[in-house]
């Protein structure tokens, strides 16, 4: 059979050891050096003949999403047990990051559970079992890992949020604006004319309709790495009413207020003489009770980023 040399090396991922640096979220900031924020499978529930795919987010200063940074799928990032993988399967477990990962043809979740004793006898006597599903990247010579569990069950009952676009509420020139911004978009503001407050705003498809229970909010953002704009997410001291409707905001809220006044007063006197680029990232977990952290990644998972060019005249 054409996929029976892969199945093996790949039951590496279940028994070697595991180490996930990643035991919680970073401040809502993320400074120069790049970082794994979070992982993605397509569904969190999934079946024997599931061929689930996966998907990374890295955020950090310059860090650019359509990187061709090589990200290690399934197996440890271990000199010892990538030894023992033929190279035609490395091949296949080494994807670019800008690409999602793919179970290989032939390779399907149930091929996996019947090559380990232990997780088919917890599948057989209960119906599911959780799985691991593990990710690792060097970043400037730093190896960074992140672990995400998934239930393999006869009946899928829970399904990923989907972030539809996020809607940008802003001031242009005095003027009331609002615009839509689709999933990884653009926008872009003249350095002359940037606003003092930007409401952000995801629209998110009914929960219902995926399963979901209650859906936690992370945002974060970095700076252009070549111009600090002292960026700030607001808290109780800016207008979310005025601009999104809400009483409060905080990084772990659905709304976001972004505070620019600092930047926008000084550009205002003297434009940079090159675009500056933020970047933004948000995760939205489901039935997750922390915000912060990375322990509870059973369930349903989508994140999505917006990256906002201050552009110069």
């Amino acid at each position: 059979m054409r996929c029976a040399w892969f199945i093996i090396p790949v039951v590496l991922f279940f028994t070697a050891a595991c180490d996930d640096p990643m035991k919680m979220f970073p401040d809502h900031q993320i400074g120069p050096d790049p970082r794994i924020i979070a992982m993605r499978v397509s569904e969190p529930e999934l079946t024997l003949d599931s061929r689930p795919t996966a998907r990374l987010l890295i955020g950090g200063e310059g860090f650019d999403q359509a990187s061709d940074l090589t990200v290690l799928w399934l197996v440890p990032n271990d000199e010892a047990a990538l030894a023992q993988i033929p190279a035609e399967v490395l091949e296949q477990l080494r994807i670019p990051y800008s690409s999602s990962f793919t179970f290989p043809v032939g390779m399907t979740v149930g091929m996996i559970l019947a090559q380990s004793p232990e997780l088919q006898a917890q599948y057989d006597e209960q119906g599911w079992v959780d799985l691991p599903m593990y990710a690792s990247v060097t970043i400037d010579e730093r190896p960074v890992s992140i672990i995400k569990r998934v239930r393999v069950t006869k009946t899928p009952t829970h399904f990923n949020p989907n972030i539809i676009r996020i809607r940008a509420v802003y001031a242009l020139n005095g003027v009331p604006t609002q615009t839509f911004v689709d999933r990884d978009g653009m926008l872009e503001l003249p350095q002359d004319a940037i606003p003092e407050y930007i409401g952000l705003d995801p629209q998110m498809d009914d929960p219902e309709t995926h399963g979901n229970d209650v859906l936690v909010y992370r945002w974060q953002f970095a700076e252009d790495p070549d111009t600090a704009t002292n960026l700030r997410f607001c808290d109780a001291d800016c207008p979310s009413d005025e601009y999104l409707g809400v009483d409060r905001v905080t990084p772990a809220t659905k709304e976001i207020m972004v505070d620019l006044h600092k930047i926008s007063e000084r550009l205002k006197e003297k434009p940079y003489e090159k675009d500056i680029v933020l970047n933004f990232y948000l995760v939205v977990r489901d039935k997750a009770g922390d915000s912060t952290s990375l322990e509870d990644t059973r369930f349903g998972m989508d994140f999505t980023t917006m990256k906002l060019v201050l552009k110069r005249p």
